[in-house]
């Protein structure tokens, strides 16, 4: 399978070693974001990493989403993924690849649409939050769900605890999402608006 990875951050750097450890993916290209001079060990993690393996990688600034659609008609893209990528990808980006496009967001959709979403769960005390992965559509972090995996909130967490907990997960859910995917007898569960909540970006 052909893919193309939108990812960054700390979870995004998990999902690219997964795939670049999945023997039936190529990855044909990585988009993420890249600062000069960071200070923050995280910001250029998928970049630095998939430059170190070899893998075509852009910085997402310098990509207009017309390239990125040519990109995939012409190299007969099968599935883009995206995480942590903060900019809404156009329906003729979504649409594009063979067997579309997928999100993995970290929370349990349809609860904490946005980008987020750690900051609310522990604002609101959940008890419980995770991964989802779904199809990307019109409207932020509402495509179908294809698979979920669940972590528990302890009351000490950070958010950074969280991810790490989080990045734990990644594998289980992205085997499980592809497998999925592949099933033609596999149905993606619609999101319910009743049950949606919202996670605005925020400042800490």
């Amino acid at each position: 399978m052909k893919v193309i990875l939108l990812l960054n951050w700390g979870i995004g750097h998990e999902i690219l070693k997964v795939f670049h450890n999945l023997s039936d993916m190529t990855i044909e290209m990585v988009m993420t974001r890249y600062k000069s001079n960071s200070i923050d060990e995280w910001e250029n993690m998928v970049y630095n990493y998939s430059k170190e393996k070899g893998y075509k990688t852009l910085n997402e600034k310098k990509v207009s989403f017309d390239m990125l659609k040519s990109y995939i008609d012409k190299s007969d893209i099968d599935l883009l993924v995206s995480h942590s990528f903060m900019k809404i990808i156009p329906k003729k980006v979504f649409n594009a690849p063979k067997k579309g496009s997928i999100n993995i967001h970290a929370s349990l959709l349809p609860k904490y649409r946005g980008a987020s979403p750690t900051y609310w769960v522990l604002k609101n005390g959940e008890n419980k939050t995770g991964l989802t992965c779904h199809y990307i559509n019109a409207t932020v972090d509402a495509g179908d769900i294809i698979s979920q995996k669940i972590i528990e909130v302890r009351p000490d967490d950070s958010i950074e605890t969280i991810i790490e907990r989080q990045k734990l997960i990644v594998k289980d859910l992205i085997l499980e999402s592809l497998s999925n995917i592949n099933n033609p007898n596999f149905r993606a569960v619609k999101q319910t608006n009743e049950n949606a909540s919202y996670a605005p970006r925020s400042s800490l």
